[in-house]
């Protein structure tokens, strides 16, 4: 998934400009793009193991 979740950040800082210009929360859909801009940097690679997905999320910060 890493390999192209990546794409749909903008997508989600759209729907929190979105709600934001209704006025409703937009805290998840923030959360959101930043948790897929995580894997910018994996873009395309579907050889990257799960393990270090999930440890780019574990620590916050891109490794």
């Amino acid at each position: 998934m890493a390999a192209r979740a990546w794409r749909w950040a903008p997508e989600m800082e759209e729907v929190a400009d979105t709600l934001r210009a209704a006025d409703l929360p937009t805290d998840m859909a923030e959360a959101t793009a930043r948790v897929l801009a995580f894997w910018e940097q994996d873009e395309d690679r579907y050889d990257v193991p799960v393990a270090h997905t999930l440890s780019q999320l574990r620590s916050g910060r891109i490794t």
